[in-house]
């Protein structure tokens, strides 16, 4: 039963991030670059988990922090995650939701397999099989048939802008997706470093909203906040609240590592964006372009579901 319930966790955790990055490429759309809406997001969850923190449990972000640890615990869970967010505002609005959450599997795949194996960052070991492997090999074939039909859809978006290369956008994508199995084994032992899961979100969020401040006065030299469109008209109001599913999904994470491993934390991760991508992508939610539902999509989506089975219960 206790698994059961990480396993939906871990659905609902995914299903929530194609939400915070189309909420995020909206946001990104008014502004002048994707750091704007990184740090929003970023700044929003800092604020909302302080607030949690001095309410709940203050030694988490104060006094029951163990310092002895290495700087990149306390900083590396940012930096990933400021990467992979900022990609994906980028890569959602060239992509869409699909393509952008399947040409990132297989680097959180890999990654996922190579902490799992050699127990990186202190994550409990899940050595290599066969039925791991084959699990993985059904993951990498949902994603393949996905891929094969959206490469004329994804060809198409790519032509439209000359200035873009369909390879640089799909390297792009499988870079980024080594970045969330890092944030996850990174944030994991900085639970361990604070005694705290809500102080390692806190720290986290705030560490990124810091980097990712230093990076717009850098390149921008001003922050910018939008609050009108084109039209003058204001933005809405959820466009600003990407943050709050961040919260959520930094979380679960921290929390699903430890008792279901790299590769499943993921694998169930993925499952749920792809879920939502589907959904998203199928009714054009947050002004994205309609994209509907085939024979394909649904296959991955079983063969997901089976390459769990293989990786968890075989």
């Amino acid at each position: 039963m206790q698994i059961a319930l990480f396993l939906i966790m871990g659905i609902i955790m995914g299903m929530l991030f194609p939400i915070q990055a189309s909420i995020s490429a909206r946001l990104s759309s008014y502004s002048k670059t994707p750091l704007t809406a990184s740090f929003i997001a970023f700044s929003l969850g800092s604020v909302i988990l302080l607030i949690i923190n001095l309410i709940v449990n203050p030694r988490g972000i104060s006094v029951g922090i163990d310092f002895s640890y290495p700087l990149y615990v306390f900083i590396g869970g940012a930096i990933t995650g400021i990467g992979f967010h900022v990609t994906n505002i980028i890569l959602f609005s060239k992509l869409g939701a699909s393509v952008t959450t399947v040409i990132t599997v297989t680097g959180q795949m890999i990654v996922g397999i190579l902490i799992d194996h050699f127990e990186w960052f202190g994550v409990p070991a899940k050595h290599i099989s066969i039925t791991r492997i084959i699990g993985t090999i059904i993951m990498i074939l949902a994603i393949s048939l996905v891929q094969s039909k959206k490469k004329k859809g994804l060809t198409q978006v790519l032509e439209s802008k000359k200035k873009d290369s369909k390879s640089i956008w799909i390297i792009m994508g499988v870079l980024a997706g080594f970045l969330p199995p890092l944030q996850t084994a990174i944030n994991g032992k900085l639970r361990v470093a604070t005694d705290s899961l809500l102080g390692a979100t806190f720290i986290s969020f705030f560490v990124g909203a810091i980097i990712l401040l230093i990076l717009i006065l850098i390149t921008k030299r001003r922050l910018e906040i939008p609050l009108y469109d084109a039209q003058k008209k204001r933005i809405p109001i959820w466009v600003y609240m990407a943050g709050i599913f961040g919260i959520f999904i930094v979380t679960g994470n921290i929390v699903l590592l430890p008792e279901l491993g790299s590769v499943l934390t993921t694998m169930i991760f993925l499952l749920g964006q792809m879920i939502m991508a589907v959904i998203i992508d199928q009714f054009g939610i947050f002004n994205l372009q309609k994209r509907k539902i085939d024979s394909r999509r649904i296959a991955a989506l079983v063969l997901t579901i089976i390459g769990i089975i293989f990786v968890k219960f075989i």
